[in-house]
């Protein structure tokens, strides 16, 4: 039995249990609230723009080369006339056989270039093409140039067919020569009809054939067909004396002018030129005479660029070109146009070079008018194999690349 005494430390301990526990119980605990953190901002830097760097495309510059021995046929016709006129190969063509010509040459391979330029070296025709030169002897006559009130060559004459021909077939180009006799060539009588405009007739007193005669002038100077000199009256060379050579010269290049004067077309006079045809292929019999013809300048004060021979209807050969060693521009042979040396070209037509197109580089394009730079070009270029040993027309400059050098060519 406990004790009064008992009981009361009993309920003291009791009630301090109590105590303890309500408190233990009854009071929250302390909450913890994490503070709030603002977060440290990093940008982030943009996304740079990273220009590439551009990749650099070599520069070229396109060039025509010939290679090997340098040559081509330079073509004589004199006149022309109708199909049913009989055939005479040295100075009567025709039309349907020089239409028969051309389409032989041009189907092998050949294009037309102008005799100025073959002399000067600066020819040029579309790549895997030949040259060939074409000129007429005994200018001017109704029918080898005829122009119609349209404005176009007569198809009853040489050139209007020439012309013809070219537009049908642009690759094969549109350029001739006529060497003029103005004292004894006369143009035809323009009454006639047009199949008939290329019969020869006499000078007279006439305006209207020397108006055509000016027209037909005009339109050849303004398309591609330069005459040159023929003399005045076509004389034998062997025969005339020195000073009735100049005289012939002189007076033939007076009267040309005249024509383009009289119709307000002194303009086309520096078109002219001074090249010279041997009338009958005949040279004068002395060395005076020679000179006359070598030392002879035109009225603009030019000198002779070339003087050109004939016929060779019986030994035809090819002319070379001013890059050989055998050039003369003072003995520049022809071809006597026929059936039979039509033949003799296309036989010979693997000797004559066909242009070649060639990328010469790489270069600097703003150095591509240099000429050390070009000749520097074209020197890589072959010793790299791009392209082969040569003459080469770039930029309107010709080299001429042998033997390992490269070299400006001047004529």
């Amino acid at each position: 039995m406990f004790s009064k005494s008992h009981f009361s430390t009993l309920t003291a301990l009791l009630m301090v249990v109590l105590f303890v526990g309500c408190t233990e119980n009854t009071t929250p605990a302390a909450t913890t609230t994490p503070a709030l953190v603002t977060p440290t901002r990093t940008d982030i830097p943009p996304t740079p723009t990273i220009t590439p760097t551009p990749t650099e495309v070599p520069y070229y510059v396109d060039a025509i080369v010939w290679m090997g021995e340098i040559s081509a046929p330079i073509l004589i016709y004199h006149y022309f006339g109708r199909d049913n006129e009989e055939d005479i190969p040295t100075t009567w063509t025709r039309f349907k056989d020089f239409e028969n010509h051309l389409q032989q040459l041009y189907d092998n391979g050949f294009s037309l270039v102008p005799l100025s330029s073959w002399i000067d070296g600066t020819f040029m025709v579309p790549e895997g093409r030949k040259p060939l030169v074409l000129t007429i002897d005994d200018f001017w006559r109704s029918d080898q140039i005829y122009v119609d009130d349209d404005g176009t060559p007569s198809p009853y004459s040489g050139i209007g067919i020439l012309w013809r021909f070219s537009q049908e077939h642009p690759d094969f180009g549109f350029a001739a020569s006529g060497f003029s006799n103005m004292g004894d060539k006369f143009f035809s009588d323009t009454l006639l009809p047009a199949e008939q405009r290329y019969i020869r007739v006499s000078a007279d007193n006439s305006p209207i054939w020397r108006d055509k005669l000016s027209a037909a002038m005009v339109w050849s100077l303004e398309n591609g067909v330069t005459p040159y000199n023929h003399l005045f009256t076509h004389p034998k060379l062997d025969i005339t004396m020195p000073q009735d050579i100049q005289y012939q010269l002189a007076e033939n290049d007076r009267v040309t002018r005249f024509y383009l004067t009289r119709v307000g077309r002194e303009d086309l006079i520096p078109i002219l030129g001074n090249i010279i045809a041997l009338p009958f292929g005949i040279w004068p019999a002395t060395p005076s005479g020679v000179q006359v013809l070598k030392n002879y300048k035109n009225p603009e004060g030019l000198p002779v660029t070339a003087i050109m021979e004939a016929y060779n209807l019986d030994a035809a050969k090819l002319t070379p070109s001013v890059f050989s060693e055998d050039f003369d521009r003072f003995k520049i042979n022809r071809i006597t146009a026929s059936d039979s040396m039509i033949q003799f070209i296309i036989d010979h037509k693997e000797e004559i070079p066909s242009a070649r197109m060639c990328q010469v580089g790489p270069i600097e394009e703003e150095m591509a008018a240099d000429l050390q730079s070009l000749r520097d070009a074209i020197s890589t270029t072959i010793k790299a194999g791009g392209c082969p040993e040569g003459v080469y027309y770039v930029n309107g400059v010709i080299f001429n690349a042998r033997g390992g050098t490269v070299e400006n060519f001047q004529p």
